[in-house]
């Protein structure tokens, strides 16, 4: 597993690298690119984190462990409401500030871990490692009474719905000649929402057991695969776009 770890390291920095020129060639001029300029720094940052918790840094930085959930919870939301701009372009709405209290409820959850020391998260991580459930067990106040894991797996598809029925909405006002017309616009859109789709797909095929993997390592298995994708396809859009 480690030649997977270290593709993270990899994934994550070009994740940033795109955050960088993203905001210096294009700005944040609408909440459009607003949105995917938050989805950028959230995949750099998830995609970092996970590196340094799954190799020996961690040892040396153990207060980074757990400090992605925020990010990693906004991930499903910042795809659908970006989609949303890329066919409605609506802008910012009233109600949009709701898709952030489930990362801030994450937050709250988890302060009293935040406010450990490090050498007793560290016995935590060393403890987690060893059992193989590092991205698994939790660490939050709540933890035995929520599952941090099923509820953003409940909300992605939840999300996915969402994008379905905004789709529909969009086809049944305009037909499908926009994306005759820009075809970029449909693949952006249906790109998107396969991304969306595989956040999904650990648990579930986890607990079919469908994956010869443990869901540890089904979880690392597709993220880097599906990170170094993503990370392709999105720049050759971008590019398209100039």
């Amino acid at each position: 597993m480690k030649e997977v770890v270290d593709i993270f390291l990899w994934i994550g920095l070009g994740f940033l690298a795109y955050f960088v020129y993203y905001i210096y060639h294009y700005k944040i001029s609408d909440f459009k690119t607003f949105l995917f300029t938050c989805f950028l720094f959230c995949s750099a940052q998830n995609t970092l984190t996970t590196y340094i918790v799954s190799s020996q840094y961690i040892e040396w930085m153990p207060h980074v462990f757990r400090s992605a959930g925020f990010a990693v919870y906004l991930l499903s939301p910042l795809i659908f409401l970006y989609i949303r701009e890329l066919l409605f372009e609506k802008g910012y709405q009233k109600y949009d500030w709701i898709h952030v209290l489930p990362g801030i409820f994450f937050v709250i959850d988890y302060m009293p871990f935040y406010l450990m020391d490090g050498k007793a998260k560290l016995e935590i991580i060393i403890h987690l490692k060893s059992s193989g459930t590092l991205f698994i067990h939790q660490q939050g106040y709540f933890k035995d009474y929520v599952s941090h894991m099923f509820i953003r797996n409940s909300l992605t598809v939840i999300y996915l719905i969402g994008i379905i029925i905004l789709f529909f909405k969009f086809v049944k006002n305009n037909g499908f000649l926009p994306f005759l017309e820009n075809k970029l616009l449909l693949w952006k859109v249906l790109f998107l929402f396969y991304i969306l789709f595989t956040f999904s797909l650990p648990p579930l095929l986890t607990i079919l057991e469908l994956t010869p993997y443990s869901a540890e390592n089904f979880y690392l298995i597709l993220f880097s695969v599906i990170g170094i994708i993503s990370l392709f396809i999105l720049l050759l859009f971008t590019w398209k776009e100039c």
